[in-house]
């Protein structure tokens, strides 16, 4: 299943300012830093161009750029809008040409400079490549017959402010983006207190899932208790996807939420 052409926004590379291969946004506020590490997939598969990242230092939301030369020359947004997830699949990449890849955080107030630029590309023979660079950085290893799991696309309830004791109703966007069917992906909600996955986070409910279709989605309406003992405060929804249960090569999705006094 194709996601479908995108819609780009031309942006014009002499507003946005090239330095030392970073573009600043207007009067960027860099409170927000932007991805330090970005991995776009070489010649690994034949239909799109992989792009993955590392979470924002106190970003949790996203836009993807695309340029033709590392400079940021012809750049495009291939996003529409600020998108919650650290992965994107660029399926109008074409065949015999290199793209550069960069990425711009926001916490929802400011945004961060654009991050570095990575080059990515599509498969130019039928061998299979195995992309060490990508891997190196992320464990996983985005490769045929490596780690298939579906990833979280989207998350959502209908508030975002909640009591302690309450049960959020979580809507979860699942993903699958491979040419083969996940074998298993272990969901786990935890409660946090960033944006990012640790081993003292809460553990709020489990679910497993086998033989995820290829290249599908799936929507998922998920009841997560909270805690009666938490305190009142802002915290994180954070679902980790993990496959065949190792937790430490999983994909996170994260929502914030307030708990308030009853």
């Amino acid at each position: 299943m194709r996601f479908g052409f995108f819609t780009f926004l031309i942006l014009n590379a002499a507003v946005l300012g090239a330095q030392s291969g970073h573009l600043a946004v207007g009067a960027a506020n860099t409170a927000v830093a932007a991805p330090a590490t970005v991995q776009a997939s070489d010649g690994v598969y034949d239909k799109f161009v992989l792009i993955l990242w590392e979470s924002a230092d106190k970003g949790n939301q996203y836009r993807l750029f695309r340029a033709t030369s590392a400079a940021g020359a012809s750049l495009l947004e291939l996003t529409q809008g600020w998108q919650k997830s650290t992965w994107f699949c660029d399926y109008s990449a074409e065949k015999g040409k290199d793209y550069f890849y960069a990425i711009m955080a926001s916490d929802g107030r400011s945004s961060s400079a654009i991050s570095r630029f990575d080059k990515g590309f599509l498969r130019k023979d039928d061998k299979v490549a195995q992309d060490e660079t990508l891997s190196s950085t992320f464990p996983d290893r985005y490769t045929a017959g490596k780690q298939l799991f579906a990833l979280v696309s989207e998350l959502g309830a209908d508030t975002s402010v909640f009591s302690a004791g309450n049960t959020v109703a979580l809507r979860i966007g699942l993903q699958n983006i491979f040419d083969e069917p996940a074998p298993q992906t272990d969901l786990r909600v935890y409660l946090s207190k960033d944006a990012v996955w640790h081993f003292d986070d809460t553990l709020l409910t489990t679910r497993s899932f086998s033989g995820f279709p290829a290249n599908s989605r799936a929507a998922l309406s998920e009841p997560v208790p909270l805690p009666a003992e938490v305190l009142p405060g802002e915290y994180y929804l954070l679902v980790v996807a993990a496959p065949e249960g190792n937790i430490q090569n999983a994909k996170t999705g994260v929502m914030p939420i307030t708990i308030s006094n009853r």
